[in-house]
């Protein structure tokens, strides 16, 4: 039977089984970088804050390196298993289990949302993401910011996600497979893995789905969200977004 994704509840328990070697699958991944990224954008838009909210935050990787900079930082993210490793961070990200849709949250936290990582892609009803925008907005303070990127269709339909290293001698080896749906907009990616390190061999799989927004579409979702003020940019600058970017970054404020 083919396996469907959940569109009620998006994400849920797409990152269990991986959360104990993600730090080390991810080992390469330009974090700090990112955050530069988010300062210049901070700095484009007047804005100094204080307090900082990880969404979808995973192990909290860039949380933690925020909390390094300064800022008062938390972490919020479905996958219970990720967020366990938040604490194990240098320096440790305090985070909780919730859904980005429903935030267990007090109004006004937070003077900055940032959620990054394609990690918005994985809400695969538009109902759901326009929920998480109306979330994000009632958590910020007057003032605050909303930064998150996205994945584009371009990046999702190129087999963005086809990856393998069974052949190397890494102690965790993967095999990811993409597949693209034109009608659903929706990426599945079906991932094959062996850890060989302490406590392997073990083998095991998951399944991930990631639906491609249009850029109109989620600019249309900030302003019924609350936001009077947005724009987006292609990663990693301040230019438009076109058809060839892959990725886009999105800054909302709340007046």
């Amino acid at each position: 039977m083919t396996q469907q994704p959940d569109y009620t509840r998006p994400g849920a328990g797409e990152f269990d089984e991986v959360a104990d070697y993600y730090d080390y699958l991810m080992r390469s991944v330009p974090y700090a970088r990112w955050v530069d990224y988010v300062e210049r954008l901070l700095k484009r838009w007047d804005k100094q804050p204080v307090t900082v909210l990880d969404l979808a935050c995973g192990t909290g990787r860039v949380g933690s390196e925020m909390i390094k900079r300064g800022y008062d930082a938390r972490g919020a993210d479905l996958s219970e298993p990720m967020v366990y490793h938040c604490a194990r961070q240098s320096p440790p990200l305090p985070a909780l289990v919730c859904d980005a849709a429903q935030m267990a949250l007090a109004d006004e936290s937070f003077d900055l949302i940032v959620s990054l990582y394609d990690s918005l892609n994985y809400i695969l009803d538009p109902r759901q993401l326009a929920a998480c925008l109306r979330e994000a907005y009632r958590v910020l303070r007057l003032g605050g910011l909303l930064i998150f990127d996205l994945n584009t269709e371009r990046a999702l339909a190129a087999g963005l996600f086809t990856q393998h290293n069974m052949r190397s001698s890494e102690p965790l080896q993967y095999s990811w497979e993409a597949s693209w749906d034109p009608r659903t907009r929706i990426c599945r990616v079906d991932m094959l893995y062996y850890w060989n390190g302490d406590g392997g061999p073990k083998p095991f799989r998951e399944t991930h789905y990631q639906r491609a927004y249009s850029n109109d579409e989620v600019l249309c979702m900030l302003r019924p969200a609350g936001f009077s003020r947005f724009e987006s940019y292609s990663a990693y600058g301040f230019r438009a977004v076109t058809t060839r970017s892959t990725r886009v970054y999105y800054v909302a404020l709340k007046e």
